[in-house]
């Protein structure tokens, strides 16, 4: 089991050509190429906390589904979160038996949710950072940034994460004002687009 130290933050219009600039141009990162991913997460009721996620998705490898489950998620004030995640993935062609398989142990669609944008790799600071940067139905643009870490992780590595999370916000001239402390589906909640 491994362990994810993560942030998004809100990406404004007048500098989002610039934050995509900065990731397509820095030395260390990597293009993935473009992401689109349709959330679907399964609870025992129509508003009841999801169990796990369903996610459609178009990889370079072509399109999956991808079941997660976080049986963990600490936030913290300043926005930063730390994770542990279960996940596998199924073909694409299984959507349909999927939905009815979920359907038919009588469970329900709690959140939707799509995002669509770009995934790089970058290295920073002696981290593998994923950094993406996507439109978020509803909701704008944000860049999500993820450095996984070893289940045997410490504090001083943990912290060493976060710094260069924050670090790196700054390299895309996004302001840690701009850090989103709020997940993406109580965001759609109160906005009434949890369910698309």
């Amino acid at each position: 089991m491994s362990f994810e130290i993560e942030v998004k933050a809100h990406v404004a219009e007048d500098i989002l050509d610039d934050v995509k600039k900065v990731l397509d141009e820095y030395p260390t990162s990597k293009s993935q190429g473009r992401i689109n991913k349709f959330d679907l997460y399964w609870s025992h009721s129509d508003d009841g906390e999801p169990i796990f996620r369903t996610r459609r998705e178009l990889t370079k490898e072509g399109p999956q589904v991808l079941f997660t489950a976080k049986p963990s998620k600490d936030k913290t004030v300043d926005g930063i979160e730390k994770n542990t995640e279960l996940e596998y993935t199924s073909a694409d062609n299984q959507w349909d038996n999927i939905l009815n398989f979920c359907n038919g142990i009588g469970l329900k669609i709690c959140r939707v949710k799509w995002k669509k944008g770009y995934h790089y790799h970058v290295y920073f600071n002696s981290f593998d950072i994923h950094v993406e940067l996507l439109d978020v139905r509803y909701l704008g643009w944000f860049v999500e940034m993820e450095i996984v870490v070893s289940d045997d992780i410490n504090q001083v590595v943990e912290d060493n994460a976060k710094t260069a999370l924050r670090d790196f916000l700054k390299v895309l001239g996004i302001e840690e004002d701009a850090i989103e402390s709020k997940g993406y589906n109580k965001m759609l909640k109160a906005i009434g687009h949890d369910k698309g």
